[in-house]
Parts: structure tokens; sequence; C-alpha cells
């Protein structure tokens, strides 16, 4: 009746849908129960079911900030530019996941065939900690898995105000239930990876090869695993794109947010815990009043949950064994402030100069502007505020990491710089943030407006496919292995720097992270809102 195929998972049966290539996939599986039940609270199993369950669809996303409001995502260039268009239903039972697979065991042994044990590449989405989900087009897993015979894996956990609330003291009341309720997104992943653990051997995967990988706010989470005792035993290796952190809120930060939202709402501070009951549309209103960033609402050192702060000296010997690849564009933050080019180009560089040096203090600046003009030369207004908020957010975090693994990890980890530049915009958004995501997945098609469906920008998707599915394999990346034309690419060291440059063609180049880098590096466990000190004229204050 179905061109399709059945999996029992250890909570019910469920039907996949065979597509091109012969990929099964599964969409919106429950891996936890509806969280609006125990809201700010940790993830729990989903009622088992017996009947056969379709999972031909994408499962809700979670409720992010807009739930009174009409968001047409697929009708949003923006956001069509860049293949994020799933235009699903919002919602607190939102903890769902997605497989892609060449084959399920069921089907190998209908074949006669030895049950696969396929290497599991685990995607996390973007988004900060706010929104968006593992459904976008441009992660659509089939291509992948059929070309690198992989098993892909997306899902969609707490967001924001949901995920990333901290409602009491986890100092004062570790023993509450919401002691850690800061990083309940957190926990959802986990649970998730624990369902990959339990669950994926049946779809063709192998639970002991499962490497997580994600851009943006993916990274940043995937930081955050990296310091949590939880999470180890569940994954083996793991890719950082564009969003490498190095700090999360301490507790009096977090609780500082919590009391705002608090206010906002008119609820007494004595009783945090009315934030578990508050009307879903008010407590989102009040959460977007409360935001001032898409990291306003993130994961908490809270001592319970996450005892160390992502990549202290703890937090790298607790993870020190599973091999990282750790990357970014080379100009993420064109993405974010092409927009004001005019601005910025107007002010000159030597007002983005002073704006800078409003932000950090004139011997900072200094060191940054030496820095990046030994690496660029002169740049323009623009060039040389992207430069800077690109180091500042991305590009130094990454590079604080890498420093901090060499000191203290016993498996290597690989830097990556991608250099690709996009047509979209005309020209000025050079090497964008997010301009990765679709290439990683072979899915241009669904990302034209951002990497221009250039030849070049196929020759990078077919290295990042390669190249990544090699370390899905094998826990290293160098293609060598597999006799690619890729450069060989030695893992990061203190000493040299080496790090691949991603482009057309691909390429190792030494101390690609220099002195601005360095500085940049030593700012990541400020709070330095790049953007902004970058875009207010200081004459103004």
């Amino acid at each position: 009746m179905y061109n399709s195929t059945i999996v029992t998972t250890s909570y019910g049966p469920v039907r996949g849908r065979i597509e091109a290539e012969g990929v099964v996939s599964f969409k919106g599986m429950r891996y936890g129960a509806d969280t609006s039940a125990y809201r700010f609270l940790p993830p729990q199993p989903p009622t088992p079911w017996n009947d056969v369950v379709n999972a031909f669809e994408f499962g809700p996303t979670c409720a992010q900030d807009h739930p009174d409001r009409s968001v047409d995502r697929a009708a949003n260039p923006w956001l069509q530019m860049m293949g994020l268009t799933d235009n699903l239903p919002e919602s607190e039972d939102c903890l769902t996941i997605n497989v892609w697979t060449p084959g399920t065991a069921a089907q190998a042994a209908a074949a006669g065939d030895p049950a696969p044990s396929r290497p599991v590449l685990m995607w996390v989405h973007s988004g900060g900690y706010s929104d968006n989900s593992g459904s976008s087009p441009s992660i659509n897993g089939a291509r992948i898995a059929a070309e690198q015979d992989l098993v892909v894996v997306s899902f969609n956990h707490r967001l924001g105000v949901l995920g990333y609330t901290q409602v009491v003291d986890p100092v004062v009341f570790p023993d509450s239930p919401y002691a850690s309720s800061g990083n309940v997104g957190q926990l959802d992943i986990i649970a998730a990876l624990e369902w990959v653990r339990d669950n994926i051997a049946a779809f063709g995967g192998d639970p002991q090869q499962v490497t997580l990988a994600g851009q943006s706010g993916g990274a940043m989470k995937i930081s955050v695993l990296l310091a949590m005792p939880a999470a180890q035993p569940l994954f083996r290796a793991a890719i950082l794109q564009s969003g490498t952190t190095t700090r999360v809120a301490e507790p009096d930060e977090a609780l500082a947010v919590r009391d705002s939202l608090l206010t906002r709402l008119g609820l007494d501070r004595d009783e945090p815990e009315r934030l578990a009951t508050t009307d879903l549309a008010e407590l989102m209103r009040a959460y977007r009043d409360t935001s001032a960033g898409p990291t306003v609402f993130g994961p908490v050192r809270d001592g319970v949950t996450l005892p160390f702060q992502p990549f202290d000296d703890q937090a790298v010997a607790l993870s020190g064994d599973k091999p990282l690849i750790i990357g970014d564009m080379d100009t993420e933050a064109a993405l974010f402030l092409s927009r004001s080019r005019e601005d910025l180009l107007a002010a000159g560089a030597d007002g983005v100069a002073a704006r800078l040096a409003s932000a950090v203090g004139h011997e900072v600046a200094g060191r940054l502007l030496a820095g990046v003009r030994a690496r660029m030369g002169e740049l323009d207004g623009y060039e040389l505020a992207v430069q800077l908020s690109s180091d500042g957010w991305f590009a130094g975090p990454a590079h604080a990491a890498c420093l901090r693994r060499t000191r203290g990890a016993s498996a290597p980890t690989w830097r990556y710089r991608n250099a690709l530049r996009t047509p979209a915009e005309d020209g000025i958004l050079m090497s964008p943030h997010e301009l990765d995501v679709a290439l990683t997945f072979g899915n241009i098609e669904t990302a034209t407006g951002l990497n221009g469906d250039t030849p070049a920008a196929h020759e990078v998707s077919r290295l990042l496919r390669s190249t990544w599915a090699a370390f899905v394999r094998t826990g290293c990346p160098d293609n060598k292995i597999l006799g690619s034309s890729v450069p060989s690419w030695p893992a990061y060291a203190a000493e040299g720097r080496q790090v691949l440059v991603i482009d057309a063609p691909a390429h190792v180049e030494a101390n690609v992270d220099g002195e601005a880098l360095d500085v940049a590096a030593e700012l990541a466990q400020e709070h330095i809102d790049w953007f902004t000190a970058l875009l207010r004229d200081p004459a103004e204050d």
C-alpha cells in the first residue's frame, strides 16, 4: 500500500517513506513527551504506542518569539535566501526527531544481508539558543545520506525562554526540580542523543559512531555539550561550524534575566515557579520584551548539569578524547552588517576604529586594528567592521577553543576557514555566516540566493560533504585516506597553527590565526556586543 518501511523504536512502531535513491526518511518521531506538562523541567519520555505511526511529516517547531502574530517563514525573502523556509506550527510539544537512512536493519534482513552499521551524522540546528528548527530545507539529510552512506539525524528541542530560563538559584536550591531549568534545552539534546543510542541500530546506524555537527547556534550548543558530563558517552566526535562558544551565563547573570522576565509579567520574585503555569502567549510576549539578543536566554553554568565553562581546562579534560573540527567563514558578520553598509562606509575606517576604541578601550582596539591590517591590509569602514565583528563573534572564540584543546586534549582538533565568496547581494556579503549549511548537505538549490549556485559553490560543497563524511567515518578528516585530491590537513597545533582554507581550490595555510585573533581570543570571555559597538557613534552617547 505504501512506498514505505516500518521500524520498531523503543516507544513504538513508525513507518518511514522511501525516497529518491532508496533513502528512507522518518520524520517527526517522538523522543520526548509534550513539554507543556513539565515546563522548565527535564525532558520525559513519550507515552509508548502500539499502532504503527506514519513518520512522513516534520513535527512542530519549538515555540519561539512570535506565538501571537502571523509569521510566514516561507514568504520571507531573507529566510528564502538562506534555505530556512520551513513554515511549520509552533508548540511546546516539540520534542521530535528525524532520520534519513540508506536502509534499515529490517530491509537488510529481508534481503538476506547482514545488519548495516553505518556512521551517524547528528545535526544540531542553528538559530542561537532562540529559534529555527531541525526541518529547514537546507539541512534535509537525504542527499548526503545516500551519497556518503551515512545515517543522518536532525531534531527539535526547547528554545529561548522555554529552554533556557533559570527559574531558581541552583547554588541555593540544588535539589529543586527547577535547579537545571536554565539548561533544559541542552537536556533535550541529551535526550535526543539517548534516543539515538537506543534506536539508531534499527535504522541502520551504529550507536558507537555518532558525530555531532552544527552551525551557528548548533555549534554553540555542542560547545556546551562538551562541558556536560551526561553527554560524554553519547557521541564520539563533533564538528563546530561558525559558532564556537567559550562562555555561558553564571547563575547570578541568569537570575537577573529571570528577574527581568518576572517584572514584565508582574510576578513576585519570591514565587518564580509561577512561570511554569503562565499562559504561553503572555510568557512569550514578556520574553520578547526581555531579550536583548539571541543569546540572552542561554545555557547556565549551574553546577548541576553544567559544571564547567565551555573549553576551560576542566571541560577540555572531560571531553578531550573526542576529535573536533572547529571553523568559521572568512567574513561571517557580513550577513548581519550588510544592511548597515552605507552607514559604515560613511563612518569610514577611522570612524569604525573610534567606535571600537569606545567599546574595548584604546589599547585593545589598537592591537585589534594592527592585527587586522597586518592580515588584510587597509579596509574601508564596512570591510573593517565586518572583519572586527567576525573575529570577535566567531573566529576569536574558535581560535581560543583550539588553543585550549592543544594544551589539554588527548584527541586532535582540526581548524578550518571557509573563504568561499558568494555573488549574492552584489558581492557585499563576501563569505558570510550561513553560507556553508546548504553546501554541507549538498542542498545548494535550497539556498541559491545565498550561495549563488556557482561552480565554486559546487566544488566547495563536494569538499565539505566528502571531508565531513571521512571524519564521521573515521574520526579523521584527512581525505587522503579516501584518495581525494584534498590537501593533507594536519591537526591544529600551537606552533604553526595550520588551517585548511576551504575554497576552490582548498589549501592549507599556516598562522591564519594571527595577532588580531590572539586578541579576539582573549576577549572571548567578555560580554561585548560587537555589532552594537561598531554601529553606534560614540559622539551620540
